[in-house]
């Protein structure tokens, strides 16, 4: 038999399981440095990305505000729209003549812009059963 000399360590049976566990840690000790500086640079992209990441939802918040702003004003805009083409209706029919809806149409008109949107809708009701009672008498 021959004997050849290395640097590796005899090892008891007895002590197996301990000397796995220091050769593991060896092993650790030695790679560890190595992929250091990569952990800490993933740490970095990581933290790096959430900052990205919050910026991007508090403009999409932002955003989101604007457009819930923007919706609202187009539904007034409409209900404004839809009361104004009744006013016109009425006045192409010469329903206007009527003393009281005549006094009514000129202030609805001089603060249409101020109503709220529970205004709009009861005076965009009101001129279109306005006109159907009209209609339905002219008949």
């Amino acid at each position: 038999m021959k004997i050849i000399k290395t640097d590796i360590y005899d090892i008891n049976e007895k002590n197996i399981d301990e000397h796995k566990v220091s050769i593991a840690d060896n092993i650790l000790n030695l790679v560890g440095p190595m992929f250091e500086s990569e952990i800490e640079e993933a740490n970095r992209d990581t933290e790096k990305t959430q900052r990205s990441k919050n910026k991007i939802d508090e403009q999409l918040q932002e955003t989101k505000e604007k457009l819930e702003a923007i919706q609202i004003e187009f539904n007034r805009e409409t209900k404004r729209k839809k009361l104004l083409n009744r006013i016109r209706q009425l006045i192409e029919v010469n329903l206007t003549q009527d003393p009281s809806l005549k006094s009514e149409v000129i202030i609805l008109l001089k603060v249409i812009d101020k109503l709220e949107d529970n205004l709009l809708d009861e005076h965009i009701e009101r001129m279109i059963r306005t006109l159907s009672k009209r209609f339905s008498k002219k008949l």
